[in-house]
């Protein structure tokens, strides 16, 4: 038998011991070992020695690839709730406690120097490539965990949206009895979708209220007690309601962003700044009446179509004015009245009528019908 062999023969005699006596020192020195059962940090500790021993056996550093032991570590623990850096710790106590075993049967039994330096080296190299996988192991877990809650977080705010009971852990902050409004902001992709989400929760909170608000795919939605901040994005926000109706209020901070988006508007928008809007929205049949009428005949006049069309909205905006709306647009005021004339001939419109009025603007103020979608 070689001087290495009689080394790890007698090292292997020795795991037992060496085992109990990491398992003594890691509870005395990790309080966040404290609740770990004696029997599975026994259990794990072995594993961990016999890896050590194996790869001084092999006379080189496993991969961290390889440790499967060590993903096994970091799954038991991070259900356990201890930190990675105490997993580190401990693994390293582990390490160190058969290292010095090894060197002090390096030098009783005369091993040479140079196959005991390889030997340090080799157990150097373990303790690195096991915290590699430990590491990498336990960040994988927690983002699968992270994802998780935040699907689940995501799956109980759409069950509040639709008017469900709010029995849910996750919703555990919401006053069942107060009234909140329902929340909704797109996130473009070059926006942190997390700082919009604080802000919208943070400003949207009453000290005995909080708002609650998830990211869901590029979405921030969720309710608040009170309206929100503005994130410099378009937000949709509907009418404060008791919980059962927060369907309703959750539809309408739907419509309410879509219409900001489609007028190109940041902001808070609810029916406040919407209006009749609204309204108009949830008659598409209407909608496209007014739009058929009033702004469709002009496609085919082309540019010219284009100018009455501004003419006529310049005119509206205006009061009625004509004077400005000349000045609007840099034109003289009978080309105005022109423009406003041949509007009413191609599109069989009475200006002067209320009722076509209304429908002009409709159609002018939300465009065409066929592209706009909840």
């Amino acid at each position: 038998m070689s001087v290495l062999d009689a080394v790890l023969s007698a090292l292997q005699g020795s795991l037992d011991d060496l085992a109990e006596a990491t398992c003594v020192r890691i509870y005395s020195e990790l309080d966040a070992y404290a609740d770990i059962e004696p029997e599975a940090l026994a259990s794990a500790v072995a594993r961990n020695l016999r890896t050590a021993l194996d790869a001084l056996r092999a006379g080189e550093v496993p991969s961290p690839r390889s440790l499967d032991g060590a993903a096994q570590t970091a799954w038991e623990r991070y259900t356990a709730g201890v930190p990675v850096v105490d997993i580190v710790r401990g693994f390293r106590i582990s390490i160190a406690l058969i290292h010095e075993r090894f060197v002090d049967l390096a030098v009783s039994l005369r091993l040479p120097v140079e196959t005991t330096v390889k030997g340090s080296r080799v157990m150097w190299g373990v303790g690195d490539s096991f915290t590699t996988r430990i590491i990498t192991e336990y960040q994988a877990i927690a983002l699968e965990a992270a994802l998780r809650d935040a699907q689940y977080r995501a799956a109980a705010i759409r069950r509040l949206l639709a008017g469900e009971p709010a029995d849910d852990r996750t919703l555990a902050a919401i006053d069942p009895i107060s009234n909140y409004a329902a929340v909704r902001c797109d996130i473009p992709e070059s926006q942190d979708i997390e700082r919009v989400r604080k802000l919208l929760e943070t400003s949207g909170s009453r000290p005995n209220r909080a708002a609650l608000l998830v990211s869901d795919g590029g979405t921030c939605l969720g309710v608040v007690a009170t309206r929100p901040a503005d994130p410099g994005l378009a937000v949709g926000l509907g009418p404060f309601v008791p919980l059962p109706d927060l369907a309703r209020s959750d539809r309408i901070a739907r419509q309410a962003l879509r219409l900001a988006q489609r007028q190109g508007h940041t902001g808070i928008h609810s029916i406040d700044e919407l209006g009749w809007r609204l309204a108009a929205v949830s008659r598409p049949d209407i909608w496209h009446l007014y739009w058929q009428q009033f702004v469709a005949p002009l496609a085919e006049e082309g540019v010219f179509g284009e100018e009455i069309l501004a003419a006529v909205r310049a005119w509206i905006t205006r009061k009625h004015n004509v004077a400005k709306a000349a000045e609007a647009l840099t034109v003289h005021v009978n080309t105005i009245r022109y423009r406003l004339r041949r509007f009413e001939e191609l599109c069989g419109a009475d200006l002067s009528d209320p009722d076509d009025l209304v429908g002009v603007w409709w159609a002018l103020e939300l465009g065409d019908p066929e592209t706009f979608t909840l």
